[in-house]
């Protein structure tokens, strides 16, 4: 009940929205509605490549933590053989 009470109130609210739209900015609605998705899809891109930078640093930090740690065990490999020698 609640559900079908919200839907018909988001259903009146949106078509008021509309009429009030279409009847203040006729010829202009398109560009409008064009302005609001651009600024729409700059801040979603925005946002992406925010994360994208964070996830690509993770990744490096990660790769640099990796190589030091073959490095650290290649050097312990490297002595002990040389120990081994004597």
């Amino acid at each position: 009940m609640k559900d079908q009470l919200a839907l018909l109130l988001y259903g009146c609210i949106f078509a008021a929205l509309a009429w009030v739209s279409w009847h203040w900015w006729g010829g202009y609605i398109t560009f409008v509605v064009l302005v609001i998705l651009l600024l729409g899809y700059a801040v979603d891109n925005f946002q992406l490549r925010r994360q994208v930078r964070g996830l690509l640093m993770e990744r490096d930090q990660r790769q640099r933590k990796n190589a030091l740690q073959r490095l650290v065990a290649g050097l312990i490999a490297a002595r002990e053989h040389k120990a081994g020698k004597r």
